[in-house]
Formats: structure tokens, C-alpha cells, sequence
């Protein structure tokens, strides 16, 4: 019994390794693998609200907030990638703000730029910023700055927008923290 308790610590090490392995095959193999759209009008304001809900309560437990503003359109689209890359890109920014040490303020913000015939969805982020050298880098498969990231999360939510025949940037944002847009093309259909 007493051998148990002298083993309980690696134990627990190695599963939480291996679910972090797990985590790492299954977003890869979720990245290697075409991704098949289904297609349909997708309304860009109810999936942002649930990926908002999905860290809310996570932000105020911390003393921040979630706020989700701006005009919104439905684009087409694949519901449920669309979904996971929104989710990804809120995780990320609650993380980014978590492991930076300040209380999440994230804002989710709509405008549509009928010039460029695109929604533009950003997600806005107060944590520590991007350091520039990492900026071109940070959509790249394996590329993370987190202390138990797998450099995932972004490469997919990148490879989801493209497939859409849309775009996702990052930039500094001023006062720090950092804003991820994501340019989705507008639907004809949605705009007359």
C-alpha cells in the first residue's frame, strides 16, 4: 500500500501525459485530415455567443468579463467548424490572459465591410500580447507558447477559416493583448 502512495505522483504524471499525447493526435489527425464542409447559411452571431458562454463563467470566476458586440450577418458555411474555430480562438484568448496573470477581459466583435464583401469577427484579448517574432508563427502546426498548449488550436482554427475562403490575422492590440480577425465572405443572399 505504502508503494501506492510513493507511486501516486508518477501515476498521475503519466496519465496527464498521455492525455496531453491524446489531445495532440486527435487535433492533428482532426488537421491532417480534409476537411469535409457541410454547407449552409450559419449564423455568425449565435455561434460566437456560444463560444462566448463557453468561457464566461471561467472570466468572471477570474474577475474578468465577456462582451459580444457588433453587427452580424449569416455567412455559409460548416456550423459546427465554425463553431470549434470561434471556441478555439476564446479558449485561447481566456488562456493567453490566465497564464499573463490578469483578470480576462475578451471582447467579440462584428463588422461587416460591404466594400470587401466580408464579415469581420474579432476576437480581442487584454493578456501578455504576442511576442513579435512569433507572430508570423503562431498559425503554424506545433507552434505554442503555452506551458501545456499542443500548437493546435490555432493551426486548425487557421486551416477551418481557409476552407471557408476566409482569412485569420493576428495583431498587437493597443494597451496590449492581442486580436485575432477572422474575414469571412459575406452571403449574397444575407446582404440584399
Amino acid at each position: 500500500d505504502r508503494l501506492q502512495g510513493d507511486m501516486r505522483p508518477y501515476v498521475v504524471g503519466i496519465r496527464d501525459e498521455t492525455d496531453t499525447l491524446g489531445a495532440i493526435v486527435r487535433n492533428f489527425l482532426n488537421f491532417a485530415k480534409p476537411a469535409e464542409l457541410i454547407l449552409g447559411p450559419v449564423d455568425t452571431r449565435a455561434i460566437v455567443e456560444r463560444a462566448a458562454d463557453e468561457i464566461r463563467a471561467d472570466a468572471v470566476a477570474k474577475g474578468g468579463s465577456v462582451t459580444v458586440r457588433g453587427e452580424f450577418v449569416p455567412v455559409q458555411g460548416d456550423d459546427v467548424l465554425l463553431r470549434q474555430a470561434f471556441s478555439n480562438l476564446c479558449r485561447n484568448a481566456l488562456e493567453a490572459c490566465t497564464e499573463g496573470g490578469v483578470a480576462p477581459h475578451i471582447t467579440i466583435e462584428s463588422t461587416i465591410d460591404r466594400a470587401q464583401r466580408a464579415v469581420r469577427i474579432a476576437v480581442i484579448d487584454n493578456g501578455p500580447g504576442v511576442a513579435p517574432g512569433m507572430m508570423s508563427r503562431i498559425f503554424m502546426p506545433f507552434v505554442t507558447t503555452r506551458a501545456r498548449g499542443t500548437g493546435m488550436g490555432l493551426a486548425l482554427v487557421q486551416k477551418i477559416v481557409v476552407t471557408h475562403n476566409g482569412r485569420v490575422t493576428a495583431q498587437p492590440e493597443a494597451g496590449g493583448g492581442t486580436r485575432f480577425v477572422v474575414s469571412l465572405p459575406l452571403d449574397d443572399a444575407a446582404t440584399t
